[in-house]
């Protein structure tokens, strides 16, 4: 395919050039060839056969092939170009090193120690770049980040702009910034030859056309024969060392091309115009249009290598062969590719057939659909009796597909999911191989190892040491086991370990110094819980220290795993110090290697783990290989990290390539590898092709946007992206499919695809008009069980039963059967069968009609009536099913407290007034610290210094001033709750007096007094607001109560006031103390009974009942009237329920209560307010609190209200204004609105 004027006059002496459009048959070319010998070369010649391929993946798919077509495939020297290229200038020059210096992962690390040498003569504009980064490691960072990108600018340079540096050293270009840094480079590297000196060098002496003539000598280690196999991207130098290689040996060049034609000089028109002017419009127009437009936007990538081989001035070859295959015109993908073997613009001179799936565009919402999605449609294209696997003959192979991404590491662990997630027996299965996967993924040892990398500048966490001993690896060495590693996190939980050693590490951190919640705090306190078996608190070291507040839940057996832990604690410890301190790389190698190898069992478990190891060593050895550039540059911690963490993202050069199954891989490494199936994720609009930057370091960038001259093999990153797209177009056999992300998962606004994917579409409208688009392209839901994913049940499947719709190209389908409910039972998409089925259900006159005895038994006493109304939903599933829910996982958290955390408040609250008769011991023994007795009385109550050193010892504070506030915020609440309890408690006498029952509901209970007039009082204390919760245990002791000692009997409740309205939300905290109206006994009983009847139709069904919200909607049914208005019915009530049930944020609603989530699956609690669902909740929320006794406010003199009444200028005015505030209406009024309720139009 040479242009029509260029001659091969001057042809190299054994240059020949092989092209064509498909790789395999080069791969064929290629294996006829070196199955002869080379000439002149003795048959007993052992010499292996050189080939040059551009990726190591290429390589793998070459054995394989010349393998299958030649029987065996051995002897071969497979290599990079720059390998040989090397290796030819060493064999020259023995002093050079193994590895060359001037590579960029190389050359980075003496730019690195240059930019980092106070002394250096940095240009102005470099050192004020680097000041604006700061100081410590930001400013290391800033000086390794510049360095890579010289690094790389600089090794552009030497293959596309060698007169620029040759220039620069002569002394050019005093004043630009990158020439005086490439002398101060050159001076630094002691003035050795870099590599264009090197290469110029070596063409002198061997080029027999060049000034040495006839004195030319063949170049050493030359072999005799060279095949470069696929290569594309060629710096000119490589490429004319090839051509003069050609004079001395054999030189075969198996060029992969997608068209036959010469396409050289393919270029956009707005290049064509800005090269010759307006002027010339219609005749670039009509050229335009007579082109392929896919080669034309497309080819710009991959026409300097064309237009190099066939310019003549590199090399000339002795002959040119061309092995084009014409795909044919039998599909779209077949006559896409035929246009452009043929540089010919689209035609219509086919139909699109209406099952053609050659050329598929697929919509989703996120990567993970799209590998959901992909998964289906291999499955159907694999399977041969569906009609996409029909399609295929000889039918599809799983290793016949490839599936990449422009960010294949992103797609990685969900293919594992989805692929690995179906069983190897399950006929849904589909074999595949991750290839071209990031180290860290290899491997958990891997990925523990880069995050052990922070350790240097970021304090440890509970959780990230939580799972580096979770590694597989550690935890064997160690002897951990699953269930050591969740006692581990229990006691880490309990200890409140949270993050970094001691104070020391608060104080690096920058957020003052105190040792709570850190990894010395809480290992202190489980030791000395082991060892004093108690929780009472010891003396802390020193006189101004914390006490010790020891944690005993260790056992006997468990001080081992925690012996183990605090060894591996202690290395790491030992290791974060060290590596505060800038080291050598050889001195960062060795420390890693050796800590690391200091946690692991001498002996690897298995080959997986041998492997990451061996990766790991060679990870670290490599650092130090590479950074030797630097000298003795000290590195510190946030560099290494940044280094190591670049390495570990790249794949191994050893990899599974093509090892069976559907391979998973990069773009590039595959870009021309044939395969009937390829397969394209992740192509959206801001991700495929990438961006040339705009201010880009290296200057070969302005040549691509037009700012300098532009020479020949300039590459741009963009057009290099375009190029591999059209590549991997031509090179897919039978389907091309595409996949991106079609809608955001989070509001569902249409994003676009990438610019190739709609100008391919373009291309298919000029073919085949307007519709055609739209028929390649399909749009998922977003989740995978919608019925919108399996499509019309227009065909069943003959070995699945599932359904496809026949009559579309695209049809919607999926494999995931687990996920669809049968066709008979279609309905249920959208309403899925109960929890609870009708059949369950025991009327309840059935439930009462049982042996009394029995019912008795279900409710013995006073804690299980009050535990099964605190949530009937879950004695339900206990008693009835025997259900146990395990507790949820959670991480352990990595985060101290803040002042704003309701709970601590409510703990502090708690243990401010732990020393009042009427707390409940039991419940406040978990929040409230040890404190002195002799410290506390009613008045004074528990001393607030003291208080908080013990919050702060047992970690349930937060550290620094958010506790002291925390602690003073609360101080004033609590003492009106003393005041309130001063106030109930003035008049009752100092004895108690138990009370005690069996009938109806055996209780005991010993916090009862007599006030002055002789009543049974027993005062509840509950620090908190008088929700459904605590209204209802105190309404049920306060019946009990009064079922043994009637209208006598007297409870009083104090709580935390509610402020609801505005004006009372810009008052201080308050407490409020209110009554329980007096019953008579015959009465509390009656309504006991009705409670045990809702018990017992509790036992047979769940009851729709939930404290808070159902406390909620009686309690706005009970309201009175606002002016001029109608009662509050059924419907605003309701809403009000639901608000408290779900609110709009926290999860501290009922609604994310488990066990009240799967009684009432699928609608819940709350479905319609006009459902039956609401009628029962609404019917059981009254029947409950209309048993439950009506709570009256006891007047309390506050701080406010006395200084009103004591200042006579305020007078009855100021008084009123702090008037005590009702909480509940009376009975009567209370039974007013109920009536109103029942009568209203919603009806409940």
């Amino acid at each position: 395919m040479p242009p029509p004027s260029a001659t091969t006059s001057d042809a190299s002496a054994r240059f020949q050039l092989i092209s064509g459009n498909r790789l395999d048959r080069l791969a064929a070319r290629l294996g006829a060839r070196l199955a002869q010998p080379s000439a002149g070369v003795d048959d007993d010649d052992l010499r292996p056969e050189t080939v040059l391929v551009p990726q190591p993946a290429l390589r793998h798919w070459l054995l394989q092939t010349l393998a299958e077509q030649h029987g065996v495939a051995a002897n071969l020297d497979i290599r990079t170009p720059t390998d040989l290229i090397w290796v030819l200038l060493r064999a020259e020059r023995p002093e050079l090193p193994v590895a060359s210096p001037w590579d960029p992962e190389r050359l980075r690390w003496p730019l690195y120690a240059l930019l980092s040498d106070p002394d250096a003569a940095l240009p102005p504009a470099v050192r004020a770049h680097l000041q604006a980064a700061g100081g410590g490691d930001a400013a290391a960072l800033a000086r390794f980040a510049l360095a890579g990108q010289l690094a790389q600018a600089f090794d552009r340079y030497l293959g596309y702009r060698a007169d620029w540096l040759a220039q620069w050293e002569a002394g050019a270009e005093r004043d630009d910034w990158q020439a005086t840094l490439w002398r101060l480079l050159r001076r630094r590297m002691g003035e050795a030859p870099h590599r264009a000196q090197l290469i110029a060098d070596w063409l002198q002496r061997h080029d027999r056309e060049g000034a040495m003539g006839d004195q030319a000598t063949r170049p050493l280690a030359l072999p005799p024969r060279l095949s470069a196999f696929g290569t594309l991207h060629v710096p000119p130098d490589q490429l004319r060392m090839l051509g003069v290689a050609a004079q001395w040996c054999a030189v075969d060049f198996y060029l992969p091309t997608p068209s036959a034609e010469y396409w050289g000089d393919v270029e956009a028109l707005r290049t064509r115009l800005r090269a010759d002017g307006p002027d010339k419009l219609p005749a670039a127009l009509a050229e335009y249009q007579a082109d392929n437009p896919l080669l034309r936007d497309w080819g710009a990538g991959g026409r300097e290598i064309v237009a190099q081989l066939f310019s003549y001035d590199s090399v000339v070859p002795e002959s040119e062969i061309e092995v084009f295959a014409p795909p044919g015109r039998d599909s779209l993908l077949h006559r896409l590719q035929d246009d452009i073997l043929h540089r010919a613009p689209p035609r219509d001179d086919d139909t699109l057939a209406a099952r053609d799936a050659s050329l598929q565009v697929h919509a989703c919402h996120s990567r993970l659909r799209e590998v959901e999605v992909l998964h289906d449609r291999l499955r159907a294209m694999l399977d041969p009796h569906s009609p996409e696997g029909r399609a295929f003959d000889p039918p599809l192979q799983p290793r016949e597909v490839a599936v990449m991404a422009p960010d294949i590491g992103a797609y990685l662990p969900l293919a594992r999911a989805v692929f690995g997630g179906v069983d190897a027996n399950d006929p849904r299965h589909i074999p595949f191989s991750l290839a071209d996967r990031p180290l860290v993924q290899s491997h958990p040892l891997l990925a523990a190892f880069v995050d052990l990398l922070d350790l240097g500048d970021t304090p440890l966490r509970a959780g990230a040491f939580l799972d580096l001993l979770s590694v597989p690896a550690i935890a064997q060495a160690q002897g951990l086991d699953a269930a050591a590693l969740a006692r581990l996190a229990q006691w880490c939980e309990a200890a409140a370990i949270r993050w970094g050693e001691d104070a020391d590490a608060r104080v690096r951190a920058g957020v003052g110094r105190w040792r709570e919640y850190s990894f010395d705090f809480g290992f202190d306190r489980l030791l000395a819980g082991y060892a004093a078996g108690s929780d009472a608190l010891l003396p802390g070291p020193g006189d101004d220290a914390l006490p010790l507040a020891p944690v005993p839940v260790l056992e006997g057996g468990d001080a081992e795993g925690l012996d183990r832990a605090l060894a591996v604690y202690a290395r790491l410890r030992a290791l974060a110090a060290w590596m505060r301190t800038p080291h050598a790389a050889q001195a960062w190698a060795e420390r890693l290697g050796q800590d690391l190898q200091g946690v692991l069992a001498p002996v690897p478990a298995d080959g997986a783990e041998a492997q990451a190891r061996q990766r790991l060593l060679e990870a670290l050895d490599a650092l130090a290989e590479d950074a030797a550039g630097a000298g003795d540059t000290a590195l510190p911690a946030a560099v290494v990290r940044t280094a190591l963490r670049e390495r570990l993202l790249q794949p191994p050069r050893q990899q599974p390539w093509l090892s069976g199954g559907v391979t998973f891989a990069g773009m590039v490494p595959l870009r021309t590898v044939p395969f009937r199936v390829i397969c394209l994720l992740g192509l959206d609009a801001d991700a495929f092709p990438r961006r040339d930057g705009g201010a880009d370091i290296q200057r070969t960038v302005d040549a691509l946007q037009g700012r300098a001259p532009r020479r020949l093999g300039d590459r741009s990153v963009r057009e290099d992206d375009r190029f591999l797209f059209l590549q991997l177009l031509c090179a897919a056999g039978d389907v091309f499919y595409l996949s991106y992300g079609g809608k955001d998962a989070r509001d569902g606004s249409v994003r676009e695809p990438s610019a190739v994917v709609s100008e391919l579409l373009d291309v298919v409208e000029r073919m085949h008009g307007a519709d055609a688009p739209a028929r390649l392209r399909l749009e998922h839901p977003l989740q995978p069980f919608s019925a919108t994913a399996f499509g019309p049940a227009t065909r069943p499947d003959a070995q699945t039963g599932d359904t496809y719709d026949a009559n579309s190209a695209l049809p919607r389908f999926s494999y995931r059967r687990e996920w669809r409910v049968a066709p008979v039972a279609a309905a249920a998409l959208a309403t899925p069968p109960p929890f609870v089925p009708p059949q369950w259900a025991i009327d309840a006159v059935d439930a009462d009609a049982r042996d009394d005895a029995s019912a008795a038994d279900a409710l013995p006493d006073r804690d299980a009536l009050q535990d099964f109304f605190a949530n009937p939903a879950r004695a339900w599933l206990r008693e009835r099913l025997g259900l146990k829910l395990g507790e949820r996982s959670r991480s352990v958290d990595d985060d101290e407290p803040l002042g704003e955390d309701g709970l601590l408040r409510h703990a502090v609250l708690r243990a401010l007034l732990s020393d009042l008769d009427g707390m409940d011991a039991s419940a406040a023994s978990a929040d409230r610290a040890q404190a002195d007795d002799s410290k506390r009385n009613d008045s004074a109550g528990v001393d607030a210094d003291t208080l908080a050193r013990e919050l702060r010892a047992r970690g349930a504070l937060p550290p620094g001033l958010d506790g002291e506030r925390l602690i003073d915020d609360t101080r004033p609440l609590a003492q009106a709750f003393r005041r309130g309890v001063g106030r109930v408690r003035a008049d009752a006498q100092p004895e108690r007096t138990p009370v005690e029952s069996t009938a109806p509901v055996a209780f005991r209970f010993d916090d009862v007094w007599r006030d002055a007039e002789g009543r049974h009082l027993r005062l509840l204390i509950e620090p908190g607001k008088a929700n459904g919760k605590r209204l209802l245990r105190a309404g049920l002791d306060h019946l009990l109560l009064a079922a043994v000692h009637g209208a006598d009997a007297r409870t009083v409740l104090v709580t935390e006031w509610d402020r609801k309205s505005e004006k009372e939300k810009q008052q201080p905290p308050d407490a409020i103390a209110q009554q329980a109206c007096p019953l008579e006994s015959e009465e509390a009983q009656r309504r006991l009974n009705t409670l045990l009847a809702l018990a017992r139709r509790g036992r047979a069904r769940p009851l729709a009942f939930a404290p808070n919200a159902s406390w909620t909607y009686v309690d706005t049914l009970r309201q009175a009237p606002k002016k001029n208005a109608e009662p509050p019915g059924h419907a605003e009530a309701w809403k009000k329920a639901h608000d408290n049930f779900a609110p709009d944020f926290g999860d501290f609603g009922e609604v994310n209560d488990r066990w009240l989530s799967l009684a009432f699956r699928p609608d819940g609690l709350f479905d319609a307010v006009d459902s039956a669902n609401a009628r029962d909740f609404a019917e059981t929320a009254r029947m409950v609190f209309d048993a439950l006794p009506i709570w009256d406010e006891l007047p309390l003199k506050t701080p406010e209200k006395a200084a009103a009444e004591d200042t006579a200028a305020e007078g009855t005015a100021a008084a009123a204004a702090k008037a005590p505030r009702k909480r509940a209406t009376r009975k009567a009024a209370a039974d007013k609105a109920a009536d109103a309720a029942d009568s209203d139009g919603d009806g409940a």
